[in-house]
């Protein structure tokens, strides 16, 4: 049910927009960085997994991990930067584990709930390189991340699907846009095609203040501007959703023609519009508090999409590692040559709430190459410092290393690295590309596991030109 031929607005993250070009390279304190001795190496090769494969069907390197998640019902798959192909490359191999194994149903990406839910809607009617530009951030669309979606897709056609989800309430792309609207059209025509017309023309001013300004801008006019972009477009969205409202039972009933499976249609249009109105708003915040706020904003979607969505089934999370990680409020960033606190994450919250029953996995990378977020800039990432986690568990010799921590509950000579503050390289919270060292957490209290990359590179591209849309329901 979608209005056709509208452009596709691509869309770049609000929390992606400013371009570091410069930074002064922070060195961990020099005891910090003491060599590994041999005991510690030979603990690490006794203790830790090597996965032998990023790609491979066959899942032997990976049969260690039935005993550590068969009692789990969430299971998060972290990144310490977004633009990395083996990211893409291992965890789509855990998914599939994860699904064929140990009976996880749905995969949730950090992007919009709303979005996810009208590409799953209609899955069968979309490509696979349509279904992942339409769901989730440019920052993961590349020939890496296609393969889950055409894994997704043939699933779909069994038994044993496994369902695409989303938690975020940022704007990710203009399909939820048309399939709202091609909703509201089944009451209204006229109100289904001024819907199109304010939202993206909403979400166009959003980012016109943001490039103007930067980024966190000091500047009264920024505020001033955004302000202005809040005040003219939430009162139309307020339009819309008193519409909805007032018409549920009657719309209830056109959506039910086209979509029988799925009865909550009313409710991801309330709650993908109610978070639009928040993602406007989060522009006046600063960096913080903006993190903050759309992290517990994720946190509720999350956990409405699993008790209504998708009741009892077991999830399995992709995001990044700050919106992951267990206890993040205690995790120190440096940003602007200062260390911070990092924020309260999504992964804060749902750890309060499950406990063990999730588990979180964090990837880092020793050392390769990459390009920037938003400007696709190649840029080197040096191999990690001696006394860095990355060093330390790249001293397993593998060239890709799990290893898990909620085994060791007992601190000794050769892992006590786990139980003490350790740098570890990341983006922060606005840089555009992977910097050394410039993260400080206490592993354990962070991951119950991680994985370490011996050597990564960019994804690799997909052509935007060449992705079609088949015939959506109408």
């Amino acid at each position: 049910m979608i209005i056709k031929n509208m452009k596709i607005y691509k869309r770049i993250s609000m929390l992606m927009m400013t371009v570091i070009t410069s930074f002064s390279l922070l060195l961990a304190p020099a005891h910090s960085f003491a060599a590994v001795d041999q005991n510690q190496t030979n603990w690490l090769k006794n203790n830790a997994h090597e996965i032998k494969s990023l790609e491979s069907d066959d899942y032997t390197d990976l049969a260690f991990l039935k005993t550590l998640l068969k009692d789990k019902t969430v299971v998060s798959l972290g990144e310490n930067f977004h633009r990395v192909a083996e990211y893409s490359e291992i965890k789509t191999r855990l998914i599939k584990y994860l699904h064929e194994e140990l009976g996880f149903d749905v995969i949730a990406f950090e992007s919009g709930m709303g979005d996810a839910a009208a590409v799953y809607e209609n899955r069968d009617s979309l490509s696979p390189e349509a279904m992942m530009t339409s769901s989730i951030f440019p920052i993961w669309h590349s020939q890496e991340t296609l393969e889950l979606f055409d894994y997704i897709k043939q699933q779909g056609k069994g038994d044993n699907p496994l369902y695409l989800a989303g938690y975020d309430m940022q704007f990710t792309s203009s399909y939820l846009t048309q399939f709202i609207a091609g909703g509201i059209a089944q009451l209204d025509l006229d109100r289904g095609k001024d819907f199109v017309q304010f939202e993206l023309q909403a979400i166009t001013d959003f980012y016109e203040v943001y490039n103007k300004y930067g980024m966190d801008s000091k500047e009264p006019a920024f505020k001033t501007e955004m302000q202005k972009v809040i005040d003219t477009y939430e009162p139309q969205y307020q339009e819309v959703i008193k519409f909805i409202e007032e018409h549920r039972a009657e719309l209830t009933e056109k959506l039910a023609a086209f979509y029988p499976d799925q009865p909550h249609l009313c409710d991801i249009y309330l709650k993908s519009l109610h978070d639009h109105i928040e993602f406007l708003k989060s522009g006046l915040d600063d960096v913080t508090n903006a993190y903050s706020s759309r992290d517990q904003l994720m946190a509720d979607n999350l956990d409405w999409v699993m008790k209504t969505l998708y009741p009892g089934k077991k999830v399995i999370l992709w995001a990044h590692n700050d919106h992951l990680a267990k206890n993040t409020s205690n995790i120190r960033v440096k940003e602007d040559g200062k260390w911070i606190y990092s924020f309260t994450s999504m992964g804060e919250l749902l750890h309060q709430k499950l406990q063990d029953k999730m588990y979180v996995i964090g990837l880092f990378m020793n050392q390769g190459e990459s390009v920037t977020i938003s400007s696709y800039k190649p840029f080197t990432i040096e191999s990690a410092t001696k006394g860095s986690l990355e060093y330390q568990v790249m001293q397993s010799g593998y060239t890709n290393t799990f290893i898990d921590f909620t085994k060791q509950k007992v601190k000794d000579n050769n892992n006590a690295w786990m139980f003490r503050h350790i740098y570890a390289s990341e983006d922060g919270l606005t840089a555009e590309q992977i910097r050394p060292n410039v993260m400080r957490f206490i592993p354990q209290q962070q991951f119950d596991g991680v994985i370490v990359i011996d050597k990564v590179k960019a994804p690799t591209p997909i052509d935007y030109s060449k992705i079609t849309f088949g015939n959506e329901k109408e």
